[in-house]
């Protein structure tokens, strides 16, 4: 249950992020800070949710159905 919550406020995070590397690309911020939230993007949306369920929502827990 907290493994979801986390990949989701990941998301949640990653989405911000990419709509803050598209504000500093339209108001003509310096590259680096779109680069920037373009990498922060990267690794909130897919680094870390997938790491979350490869390792940890696969595992095999104490899950009482």
């Amino acid at each position: 249950m907290i493994t979801t919550i986390i990949g989701i406020i990941s998301i949640v995070i990653g989405f911000l992020c990419i709509a803050a590397a598209f504000y500093t690309f339209m108001k003509k911020k310096p590259p680096v800070w779109s680069v920037g939230f373009g990498l922060a993007a990267f690794i909130f949306v897919t680094v870390i949710p997938v790491f979350l369920a490869v390792f940890f929502a696969t595992m095999p827990g104490d899950v009482t159905r």
